[in-house]
């Protein structure tokens, strides 16, 4: 395989791995909806998907490791990607790189969103609960005031 061929099959990856992380961020925003309406059914539905799509998704990062070795960019994020790239796929990989690092971006805030909602209806659970556990206020030990 020639070196632009292989970098082609690369920015073919990268392409992927982005349409994975598009994936990724419509189940958090999904997910978010899910927990927000109460929805349980759902927001178990969006996190099983996420699964199968978080394994597709160390997979696809796991082959770009393999073909940055094999054209010997072990190590090389992705920011200076371009920089060793053929001087003829320089603008391809430049912006290959930066709308996968956009991707990121966007993902990470839909996953932040995701959890901060799913955080705060959990302790919203948890003090409904501990208020169901109290005993009704009339079965409650009074305490003598003795303040003066």
């Amino acid at each position: 395989m020639t070196d632009m061929e292989l970098w082609q099959k690369y920015l073919a990856l990268l392409e992927s791995l982005g349409r994975t992380l598009e994936e990724l961020t419509e189940l958090e925003r999904t997910k978010t909806k899910a927990v927000s309406s109460g929805d349980l059914e759902g927001v178990e539905a969006c996190m099983k998907k996420e699964q199968v799509v978080s394994l597709s998704l160390r997979g696809l990062d796991q082959k770009r490791d393999r073909m940055l070795a094999e054209m010997g960019l072990t190590g090389v994020p992705l920011r200076e990607l371009a920089a060793n790239a053929p001087e003829a796929m320089f603008h391809q990989v430049k912006d290959a790189a930066e709308k996968l690092r956009q991707q990121y971006g966007v993902f990470q805030s839909a996953s932040e969103v995701a959890m901060d909602t799913l955080e705060c209806n959990l302790r919203a659970i948890e003090r409904i609960q501990k208020a169901q556990e109290a005993p009704p206020e009339d079965q409650r030990p009074h305490q003598a005031d003795f303040r003066v």
